[in-house]
């Protein structure tokens, strides 16, 4: 299945643009959104990343400042 994204530039047209779609009976809308610059990674997911892991802020800064170029 091929998927398109559209960047509309006038976002009034948008409910034609949908009525028109619609119409269509061999296209398939999923989740239509909309994004405002923002990501969609949910932050608090990614708690308990570093669990199980024997490393520390400490660790983790020594390693990523001291790299040899």
């Amino acid at each position: 299945m091929q998927q398109l994204i559209l960047k509309l530039k006038d976002s009034s047209k948008l409910s034609f643009l949908l009525q028109l779609i619609n119409q269509l009976d061999f296209v398939e809308l999923e989740n239509v959104k909309t994004r405002n610059g923002q990501s969609d990674h949910d932050f608090f997911k990614s708690a308990g990343l570093w669990a199980k892991r024997d490393i520390d802020a400490k660790t983790l800064r020594q390693k990523s400042w001291n790299r040899e170029k």
